[in-house]
């Protein structure tokens, strides 16, 4: 797939001619929509979903409340909120995590399959990431977390 260019006056200055090319957002939702796919597939074997990924993931780092899980995963559940609740009811109930005093934590068997399913989620990223440098890739969240704050800083002045 290529992105059509012009180049404008300026040495070395390329433009995107942004008439042919599809949007930001375009790319971003179908970006979104293939990274869960491929999650889903790759976490298929163990029956997790991405959702079940990412708790098993910020479990890994220290037990948390579900409030806290909330606002780490507000990006991915804000439009199902249910989501989570499913994920975490999941994962408690294979014993893969505990609840005690409403703090979420990994299990024995957890900490285990965390391990096993880490080197699905590193091949997804490999796949992801391939022929895309380190810099490109920092350049592209860079740009991303700045469009981000830019959004966010004109939703808060509304």
């Amino acid at each position: 797939m290529s992105i059509p260019r012009s180049t404008c006056g300026g040495v070395g200055e390329i433009m995107i001619d942004t008439a042919a090319e599809r949007p930001i957002g375009y790319w971003l939702k179908t970006l979104d929509r293939l990274i869960d796919g491929q999650s889903e597939s790759r976490l298929g074997d163990a029956g997790l979903s991405r959702r079940q990924w990412q708790i098993l993931n910020l479990l890994h780092d220290g037990a948390r409340s579900v409030p806290e899980l909330q606002d780490e995963l507000a990006p991915f559940i804000q439009d199902a909120p249910d989501e989570l609740d499913d994920a975490v009811t999941g994962l408690l109930s294979r014993g893969w995590a505990d609840s005690q005093n409403a703090v979420i934590s990994l299990t024995e068997t957890g900490e285990a399959q965390f391990g096993l399913v880490t080197v699905k989620i590193a091949e997804l990223r490999q796949d992801l990431a391939a022929g895309i440098s380190p810099e490109e890739y920092r350049a592209t969240i860079d740009v991303l977390v700045r469009m981000v704050a830019n959004l966010e800083g004109n939703a808060r002045s509304d």
